[in-house]
Parts: C-alpha cells; sequence; structure tokens
C-alpha cells in the first residue's frame, strides 16, 4: 500500500511538475555555490543542504496536505480502506527519494567532486524523513498557508541555530542544548566529505536522527489522526 501511495504523489507530482521544478530549483542552488570561492564551499555546501534536500519536506508536505484536505484525499482515508498510517509513511519516503537527487546535484556541482557524496546522501536520507514526519504533525492542525507560515518560520530559524554553533559563533555553554535538535546531527553528514569529522560523530549523528526519526513519527501518527482524519468525520 505504502509503494502504491507513493506512486500516486509521483505520478500527481511530475504531472503537475512539482517535482521536476524542485529538482530545476537544486540545480540553480548548485550553481549558484558554485560562484562561491572553493575556499567558502565547505560552509556554503551544508548550509545549503540543510535549507534545501534537508528541510524541504518540512515546507513540502505542508502545502501537500491542504491541497489534499481541501480536496477530499484526507478526508477520504476516514471512510476508506486506506491506512493513513501508510499515507503518513508514504509522504516520508517520497520527500527522501526527492531529496536524494536534489542533494546529490547541489553537493556535485557545488563541490565538482563525487568524494564524501555517500555521507551526504546518507545525511539527506534520514533528515529529510525526520522533517517531512515533523511537518505532517504540525501541518496536519492548519487549513491553509498562511496559517502554517509562523511555526514553518519558527522550524527554519530554530534548525539554522546549530548551524552558527558548529562554526563557533554561539560559544556560551548554554548552547550546547542545541545539539537536539535535528538539523545538527545532519551538519555532521553534511561536512564530513570536507573533513574534521569523525566516525565517531557520524554514529551519533545517525543515531540521533533515528531517535528524531521514532519521536516524528509517533507526533505525526497522533496529530495527523486527530486532526486531519478524525476532524473530518
Amino acid at each position: 500500500m505504502i509503494s502504491q501511495l507513493v506512486g500516486v504523489d509521483i505520478k500527481v507530482g511530475t504531472r503537475g511538475y512539482v517535482y521536476p521544478i524542485y529538482l530545476l530549483v537544486a540545480l540553480a542552488y548548485g550553481l549558484m555555490v558554485m560562484a562561491f570561492p572553493e575556499g567558502y564551499r565547505s560552509t556554503v555546501v551544508p548550509l545549503f543542504l540543510i535549507l534545501e534536500p534537508g528541510m524541504v519536506g518540512f515546507t513540502f508536505v505542508g502545502t501537500a496536505i491542504f491541497a489534499e484536505k481541501k480536496d477530499g484525499t484526507i478526508g477520504a482515508l476516514a471512510v476508506t480502506p486506506l491506512d493513513w498510517r501508510a499515507y503518513i509513511l508514504a509522504k516520508a519516503l517520497l520527500m527522501a527519494l526527492v531529496s536524494l537527487p536534489a542533494a546529490a546535484l547541489i553537493f556535485c556541482l557545488g563541490t565538482r567532486s563525487l568524494n564524501g557524496l555517500p555521507y551526504v546522501l546518507a545525511g539527506t536520507l534520514l533528515v529529510s524523513v525526520v522533517y517531512t514526519l515533523l511537518g505532517i504533525a504540525i501541518a496536519s492542525k492548519y487549513r491553509d498557508l498562511d496559517d502554517y507560515f509562523v511555526p514553518l518560520l519558527g522550524v527554519m530559524v530554530l534548525s539554522l541555530l546549530p548551524f552558527a554553533h558548529y562554526h563557533g559563533y554561539l560559544t556560551d555553554g548554554i548552547w550546547k542544548v542545541l545539539y537536539v535538535i535535528p538539523s545538527y546531527p545532519a551538519l555532521y553528514f553534511f561536512s564530513a566529505p570536507f573533513g574534521g569529522v569523525s566516525a565517531e560523530n557520524l554514529l551519533w549523528s545517525a543515531l540521533g536522527l533515528m531517535v528524531w526519526g521514532i519521536v516524528a513519527y509517533y507526533l505525526a501518527r497522533v496529530r495527523f489522526y486527530r486532526y486531519a482524519v478524525e476532524g473530518v468525520r
């Protein structure tokens, strides 16, 4: 059932030029990164990877949920054999699959190299699932993008703070709390191709993102059922 739902989403997104346009945006970002001097790419590339393939599921899935609320797709989950849990997993899997080529475009164009690409793809897969599930959990309560804008902006700002801490701009001990934000472990994966990231840090980062994935899935299940499925009955 999950594969069927993913297939439907891909067909709809392709027919509506949504996913191809997103990949064109990723291509544009990759070309923008190429314009930076080589010495800055180790800083700029991870930042672009967090903003685009890393967090795009948070924005994208919100707009998808609003559209599917209006056209009755989500309402049908309350009265048809379709499993709303499969719907959640399908959205997370789809955004992860779409994010991988986008991450590869940005990284390969930005660095003009394939060295370290597996680290980028692994981090993208994990963090994309987390942010997509968080997007489902938060967007389920709202009915349009205007209402979703404030939490969207808040999550984006919060997710960029680890970047400032990682590069030494936030040095006080209190800022260590930023380690719990899912964009922080993703940053280790995105910085690994440029050196200075140990295997131990990558292992802990993967574990942290997996834990976040479990938490985000639980939140998505509870809130999606309460506000999107049960709410339309």
